[in-house]
């Protein structure tokens, strides 16, 4: 059903290449299998997106001045042991959305059960501009 809607483009994380009116340069970033981040740029507004990832240095490079940081946040506060290097927390993305000096932060990937509000609060601890949950069917502007 879907086979016209997409085209396979392979790359290796660190390429650039173009998707439509998008730039898009993409980082290696820690995960229990591969796992690329995302910078989306036209002229008029940027889109970063971690996919689903553990802590990296690279990440507010990814998100660097972004007009929208989508982020992993699977946990609000701490990591369990087992997944520390694969996984984010609420707290850290909106540490990482401060130090890129992101406009906006977008939390995705809640562990389920956890409470958005729980995640919106942990990431405002470091974070001081607007954040939101991503939900199904949600749509934004940049």
């Amino acid at each position: 059903m879907l086979a016209g809607a997409y085209r396979l483009h392979e790359f290796t994380p660190g390429d650039r290449f173009e998707i439509g009116p998008f730039t898009t340069d993409t980082w290696l970033l820690p995960h229990f299998v591969p796992n690329a981040g995302l910078r989306l740029t036209t002229p008029g507004a940027v889109l970063a997106y971690t996919g689903d990832t553990g802590p990296s240095p690279d990440i507010p490079r990814l998100a660097q001045g972004a007009d929208l940081f989508l982020s992993e946040a699977t946990y609000v506060h701490q990591v369990p042991t087992g997944d520390a290097p694969y996984l984010l927390t609420a707290r850290l993305a909106g540490q990482y959305a401060h130090q890129a000096g992101a406009a906006r932060l977008m939390l995705t990937h809640l562990w389920p059960g956890t409470a958005p509000e729980a995640a919106q609060t942990a990431a405002a601890e470091t974070f001081k501009s607007p954040i939101a949950i991503a939900t199904p069917g949600l749509i934004t502007r940049l």
